[in-house]
């Protein structure tokens, strides 16, 4: 292939009787652009070689990638069947290629959907690497990619769990639908997507996650503390209405929110009965620490309160000045 893939022709003169003429042999790159691609993609890795080695056929291998029938090609010669789907999301610059035209989310999903489909038609096998891939779509929020994989058989109980983490991760509120509907449980990997929806403040992941029956108490109500230690409100108030416990392992809720300095969801869980003594003062020393001043004035008056010399601040203060967004 590299012989033919000079930019200049090779000649060849031929002697006559009063004449000379030159004869042109034909390269890869006289060959029509569809045929071409072709050609480079049913290579496998000596397309890839061919494109290394001349700009035009580089150009010709970049414009193929970014056809997922012709790319699908390509990763089952190079890779196998047997991995081949795994690099759909393991290589960022053939995604890059592939997804160069789509313009919004749904358009990428689109592409995407369109490679894995063309490849389990080739005889990709989804199963050699399915966490992986059920994980690498659904934090992609390729709902298509997710569904396409779903039918073909992989098993959503078993290697479902981490990729709902992944799209409560990212907020991808269409693929946490089909993973649940797919009978993924809420509480899988030990109530770790809603501690990962909590951590990164999507509330419309973690409500959808508490209404299929996340257990805001799992793993010693650690939702309540990501969400404290993020300072999102309006979470904090929802876990604690669904039943997280402010006061397990040491109030650590209330002492990651005064560490931070986050005085409305430090008010949230004391009102809930989360302890300022607790850890020997550790929320008022963490506060004391950071210089989180007004933090320290709840604390201070929750402990008069609960010693029964003050807690006038405490009364008034929640009320006033923390209604979430």
């Amino acid at each position: 292939m590299a012989l033919l893939c000079a930019d200049a022709s090779s000649s060849l003169t031929l002697s006559g009787i009063g004449r000379c003429t030159t004869a042109s042999t034909p390269g890869l790159l006289d060959l029509p652009a569809p045929i071409l691609q072709l050609v480079l993609m049913s290579s496998g890795s000596g397309g890839l070689e061919a494109a290394c080695s001349c700009a035009g056929l580089r150009k010709a291998f970049m414009s193929a990638l970014a056809c997922p029938e012709l790319a699908a090609v390509y990763l089952i010669k190079r890779y196998g069947p047997n991995t081949a789907l795994f690099h759909v999301y393991n290589k960022p610059q053939l995604r890059r290629h592939l997804l160069c035209d789509a313009h919004s989310g749904t358009d990428q999903d689109c592409a995407t959907n369109k490679l894995v489909r063309e490849l389990l038609r080739l005889g990709a096998s989804p199963r050699v690497q399915e966490r992986f891939l059920l994980t690498a779509a659904a934090g992609a929020g390729d709902t298509l990619v997710v569904r396409t994989l779903l039918r073909a058989g992989l098993n959503a109980g078993s290697c479902g769990g981490r990729a709902l983490v992944a799209a409560s991760t990212a907020g991808h509120m269409a693929v946490m639908e089909v993973l649940l509907r797919a009978g993924v449980s809420a509480r899988a990997e030990n109530g770790l997507p809603l501690r990962a929806a909590c951590r990164e403040g999507r509330v419309a992941a973690a409500r959808l996650l508490l209404r299929h029956g996340a257990d805001p108490r799992a793993a010693a109500s650690s939702a309540l503390v990501e969400a404290a230690r993020g300072g999102h409100l309006t979470l904090v108030l929802e876990l604690l209405a669904a039943g997280a416990d402010p006061r397990v392992d040491g109030s650590r809720a209330l002492v990651e929110a005064a560490a931070s300095g986050h005085g409305c969801v430090v008010l949230a869980l004391l009102v809930a009965g989360a302890q300022p003594h607790a850890r020997n003062g550790l929320a008022l020393q963490q506060a004391a620490a950071a210089g989180h001043h007004e933090v320290l004035e709840f604390l201070h008056d929750a402990v008069g309160r609960t010693s029964g010399n003050g807690g006038s601040l405490f009364h008034h203060a929640f009320g006033a000045a923390c209604t979430p967004a």
